[in-house]
């Protein structure tokens, strides 16, 4: 039987990477940290997966799988060596310490004169693969990283699935249960691999990968943030009563067909393609059994509104590609009012709002100056 190897045993780990394996025809090996975790799969082999589809869950089984300690370095080599592929799925706090384990496979692999091999990095952060590298710059000798980079692929990925917290009843019937939306796709960055990924349904390989990277930053997290500070105004508390709100289902549509053309123009793509991925987003957004909050997806509002994000962001690659973001014109000074319990970040702005103007916080949050049009954009939206 194929073999492959998830690092993490978390919520993208076996909700959406296992997944994607197991339905391939893998065994896959989950690699963690949680005593508890780890003998609950080699004791049942499998676990139970459940799909929301709007108004109930499909239940699926995923079988053919074990669990190995993550400090078990000897057998960690071992069932990576046995693999047609690796993937990570920890979270990028944990990288630098998964970066140890992974050095010790390829110091191994050098040893015996195994030939390349691919880790598939699915990690929220932008040109994760670099930073994985330097990390293995750091702790292996000079011939051993010539080795890597040589032999060994490490794919940057495009993770858009939405993993909700499972019911409590659920989680006592089975405490090794995932939820997860019904979306099983990663994006992977083909210029990363040495030689060919492996085929696998669902596990898309593209070059070049900055499409889908600004796909999800531009598209899905920028109308997600859309739907979630309009939202907020009307005093929703889930994403799902937003979207089905008429007037904010239109704000959203029409952030998303400001991107499409943009992107459309830039990559040289069809429009209509993007369209429909839009579209998709919104069903996906209207699924009520995801329990996503206004307060979780527009959290951090720091963040979201700094210039390379999904607000500013995109507003800036929409008008590089000649068209005019109104509709993000008029979110993003919607991001300063934001400000749900127990959000640090919303509060640090909310401290500097109180003393100073929107155009001080457009320079300060956003990073704009006072020459660039989409500064002057946004404050003639509110100030006329």
């Amino acid at each position: 039987m194929k073999k492959a190897v998830v690092f993490g045993a978390g919520n993208i780990g076996r909700g959406l990477v296992g997944r994607i394996f197991h339905e391939a025809g893998y065994h896959v090996s989950f690699v963690d940290v949680n005593p508890a975790l780890i003998e609950k799969l080699n004791a049942t082999h499998a676990y139970p997966l459940y799909v929301t589809m709007g108004d109930h869950y499909d239940k699926m089984i995923i079988t053919d799988v074990d669990a190995i300690d993550g400090r078990d370095i000897p057998a960690i080599c071992a069932a990576v060596n046995e693999s047609e592929i690796a993937a990570t799925a920890i979270g990028v706090n944990v990288l630098p310490i998964i970066a140890r384990t992974i050095a010790a496979v390829i110091q191994e692999r050098k040893e015996k004169g195994m030939g390349p091999f691919n880790f598939v990095l699915c990690e929220n952060k932008i040109n994760v693969h670099l930073t994985m590298k330097e990390y293995l710059k750091n702790l292996l000798d000079e011939e051993t990283f010539a080795y890597a980079e040589n032999n060994i692929g490490f794919c940057q990925s495009s993770i858009g699935c939405m993993v909700p917290a499972p019911p409590q009843e659920l989680v006592e019937q089975d405490p090794l249960i995932i939820c997860v939306e019904n979306y099983n796709k990663i994006y992977t960055d083909a210029g990363g691999a040495i030689g060919q990924l492996p085929a696998i349904p669902n596990l898309i390989a593209y070059e070049p990968f900055s499409y889908y990277i600004n796909r999800k930053l531009f598209m899905h997290n920028m109308s997600h943030c859309v739907a979630a500070y309009w939202g907020y105004q009307k005093g929703y508390t889930y994403i799902w009563e937003a979207i089905s709100d008429p007037a904010i289902y239109e704000t959203v549509e029409k952030s998303l067909h400001e991107v499409a053309q943009a992107m459309s123009y830039h990559y040289k793509t069809d429009k209509q393609e993007l369209l429909f991925h839009g579209k998709e987003l919104m069903n996906r957004y209207a699924n009520t059994l995801l329990g996503d909050t206004i307060a979780r997806v527009g959290g951090d509002p720091v963040r979201k509104l700094a210039r390379s994000d999904r607000l500013v962001g995109a507003a800036l690659f929409c008008l590089e590609n000649g068209v005019n973001p109104n509709i993000l014109i008029k979110t993003i000074p919607l991001g300063f009012t934001f400000r749900p319990e127990g959000d640090p970040s919303a509060k640090d702005i909310q401290s500097f709002m109180a003393e100073h103007t929107l155009a001080e916080a457009l320079e300060k949050f956003c990073s704009l100056s006072q020459e660039e049009p989409l500064y002057s954009l946004i404050l003639k939206e509110i100030h006329g």
